[in-house]
């Protein structure tokens, strides 16, 4: 370890490549010492952010810790030059000409003309049965189809889209995986680009290559990068938002009665399943130039990890923080990130995740944990320990 961070906090294993099996705990106990903690990440030391307060600031102090910074170092050599390396006028125009389609009333709208359709079409699969798992069977094809349908692409695409959408988020993991799979995606959704700009239709494609701002449109290029962030972005983490969300449900039945007896409180469901287990836990990023930084001394070049998760359950914001409750009736701040780029697909991610539940509790009645599955519906790590979701839920219900 180089640098005049200071001595480490935490020496177990590394932020950036392993698992850290009780993440909750270890950074309650990392935050009880210090808002902060000097952590291993890829074999050199990190600032670990651990309170909602640190974590807002840092997330909207785009000056000091631009998003542009980590991604040559992560997802830039798979996803191209998107939205997160961008700033400026750049940043404005591109987010612009890209948002149309995720604002706030067209994911409503969308929710009802597609999202509604395709959670029943899954859930037809395996309705009669009376069983199934829903990471498998559902939250994990879900938010792929209902992308690809907002695209406007067949069918068949759909599990080649899931399988390089889980794969554009393994770089540097699995560099090999991720480049092949950029290089598939591309050539698969170019043609399209082609087809859309001759003969444009009503889907995402052809609104990302029509719309203009300032007398400006979407390069090529510039939409493929957008499509490239978008189906990890919007598939893995909105399948693991799902997955964690029915997980907390699922393990706290008084909370999932209050559900099946009030639609309306699906909202507030959703709102603290993302703070009680947001997919994305842990976001690196770069801090270029030395600062001292709310206290902090920080050397040029140190990585960042804004802990979204530790914000989360920070206990001067949420009392009894590890408690999932659905009646606390607030909406996390750091769970779809914050300031400039802030997630673009915060409305789309919620239209999906209501609408998913909605559907589930109406078609399956008496949803319920098979007996001895508790342990597989845990929420537990998927890359490293900055995705999070569970790996299966074991499920019944009455037929």
């Amino acid at each position: 370890m180089t640098g005049t961070l200071g001595d480490l906090d935490f020496t177990d294993c590394d932020f950036a490549f392993e698992d850290i099996p009780d993440l909750h705990r270890l950074l309650a106990d990392l935050r009880a010492r210090k808002p902060y903690a000097l952590v291993p990440h890829g074999g050199r030391k990190a600032v670990l952010l651990l309170t909602e307060e640190l974590v807002a600031a840092a997330f909207r102090d785009e000056r000091t810790f631009p998003a542009n910074a980590i991604y040559p170092y992560t997802t830039g050599a798979v996803l191209g030059r998107t939205l997160q390396c961008m700033t400026g006028r750049e940043h404005r125009v591109n987010k612009a000409l890209a948002s149309p389609p995720f604002r706030r009333l067209a994911s409503d709208a969308l929710a009802a003309s597609t999202i509604r359709p395709l959670a029943h079409r899954l859930v037809d699969d395996f309705a009669d049965r009376g069983h199934a798992d829903l990471v498998a069977e559902f939250a994990a094809p879900f938010p792929v189809r209902v992308i690809s349908a907002l695209l406007g692409l067949p069918e068949w695409d759909v599990d080649d889209m899931a399988r390089w959408a889980h794969a554009l988020f393994t770089f540097p993991l699995d560099p090999d995986g991720a480049v092949r799979a950029s290089r598939e995606f591309t050539e698969r959704i170019t043609p399209v680009l082609a087809e859309r700009r001759a003969a444009p239709g009503d889907d995402l494609v052809s609104a990302l290559v029509a719309h203009e701002v300032d007398g400006e449109r979407l390069t090529d290029e510039e939409v493929l990068a957008f499509l490239r962030l978008l189906f990890p972005a919007g598939a893995d983490t909105t399948h693991l938002a799902l997955g964690s969300i029915l997980s907390a449900l699922l393990t706290h039945p008084d909370q999932l009665d209050r559900v099946r007896a009030d639609e309306a409180e699906i909202r507030w469901a959703v709102a603290e399943g993302l703070r009680w287990e947001p997919p994305v836990a842990l976001l690196p990023r770069v801090c270029p130039d030395a600062v001292t930084w709310q206290g902090i001394d920080i050397p040029a070049g140190t990585t960042m990890i804004f802990a979204i998760t530790a914000a989360n359950r920070d206990p001067a914001v949420y009392p009894e923080p590890d408690r999932f409750d659905i009646t606390r009736r607030v909406l996390p701040s750091t769970a779809f990130g914050g300031g400039p780029h802030s997630c673009l697909g915060v409305w789309l991610a919620q239209a999906e995740l209501r609408t998913a539940l909605s559907v589930l509790l109406a078609r399956l009645p008496g949803l319920r944990l098979r007996e001895g599955a508790e342990p597989a519906a845990k929420v537990s790590s998927q890359i490293a320990s900055a995705l999070r979701g569970p790996d299966a839920l074991h499920v019944e219900w009455d037929v």
